[in-house]
């Protein structure tokens, strides 16, 4: 049944009908046929280099393609990728992390608004891709990563890069969902969500924005309920309405009880659909956590930041990743930067 905007829906929240679905989502969530652990017994962690067997991510079979598929957007919301990135290339982000973050310590926005404790290192691409390029190559066209996230957009395009670290002691992160409808933390929603309601719909905001984006998480370190690793609410993007919903105060102390930290290894990514609850976990220890996180759209999708697509270009085509790449290579390497929309009509139609 069509429903027309927020603004004309029936507002009433209803907390045993939520405290029902998510329980009933959780308990009969179809456990994953190929994942080799469950952490708290319903996050799939899978590992796709035994998966692939000694082929190419591309002929890894269509069962398996459609389990991961499944479980990110039909059951849990939340999955774990074992071994995506080498320690020797996570060695180098820490490097390169810990350098930048002392280049950009004036920046306005290094403190994080959410997270008491939590740094910013915003604009990856553009430094990254300015200091070293290599590394830049190797971290955002990682072929783990870019076969996971194109099976679950289609083509996945970055839309956002930042590093995060939460320093040793740094306070946990107040639960959200993620961009676009990020209502509390989006500077064009103004923390309204009467603005969000009146320009959007039920039917866009519960089945077309949970396919629009994922946020990646990359661990460059061990990292654990200890030191503030994510924390997560299985199934919860599977709850309607949840980018309004979150913003009710009793909403938000119902989701309390329900949180689970992951546990990763440096090179291991964390991916989670952009309307699952969740939150920067709390650093108990005297150490800091670092992380790379990544906020991926589809092919058509606005990306979160502006992309200096023209100065990245210039300087990803002369590594030597590049040029050793076909033709087809880095045709899909620039379009991970660039929408293919908007374009000039004068000169094309």
């Amino acid at each position: 049944m069509y429903k027309p905007h927020f603004s004309y829906t029936d507002s009433n929240i209803n907390l045993d009908v939520i405290k029902k679905d998510l329980e009933d989502y959780q308990l009969n969530n179809k456990k994953s046929e190929y994942a080799y652990d469950f952490q708290h017994n319903i996050i799939p962690v899978y590992d796709l280099n035994k998966l692939k067997n000694n082929k190419n991510y591309d002929e890894i079979n269509n069962s398996i393609k459609k389990d991961i598929y499944d479980n990110f957007f039909h059951n849990t919301g939340v999955i774990i990728i074992k071994n995506c990135y080498s320690e020797n290339i996570i060695d180098k982000y820490n490097i390169w992390s810990s350098d930048m973050l002392e280049k950009c310590k004036n920046d306005k926005n290094i403190k994080h608004p959410k997270q008491s404790g939590k740094y910013l290192i915003n604009d990856v691409i553009t430094r990254m891709s300015n200091t070293n390029s290599e590394l830049f190559m190797e971290l955002l066209f990682n072929p783990c990563l870019n076969f996971i996230t194109d099976l679950l957009l289609g083509f996945s395009k970055f839309g956002s890069v930042t590093g995060h670290i939460i320093n040793g002691k740094g306070d946990r992160q107040k639960s959200h969902v993620d961009y676009p409808g990020h209502i509390g933390s989006g500077l064009f929603w103004e923390n309204n969500v009467d603005k969000f309601k009146n320009l959007t719909t039920y039917y866009q905001v519960n089945n077309i924005l949970p396919y629009y984006s994922l946020q990646v998480l990359i661990s460059c370190c061990h990292m654990n309920i200890d030191n503030g690793s994510t924390e997560v609410v299985p199934c919860s993007h599977l709850l309607e309405n949840l980018d309004v919903n979150i913003h009710n105060n009793n909403v938000y102390e119902f989701f309390e009880k329900y949180f689970v930290n992951v546990t990763l290894d440096k090179g291991d990514i964390l991916l989670f659909n952009r309307g699952l609850c969740h939150r920067g976990g709390k650093n108990t220890t005297n150490m800091p956590r670092n992380a790379l996180i990544m906020q991926c759209v589809w092919l058509w999708g606005i990306g979160q930041e502006i992309i200096n697509y023209e100065e990245v270009k210039k300087k990803i085509e002369n590594t030597k990743t590049f040029k050793n790449m076909s033709e087809h290579e880095k045709k899909n390497v620039l379009q991970r930067l660039k929408s293919p929309y908007p374009i000039n009509v004068k000169n094309h139609t």
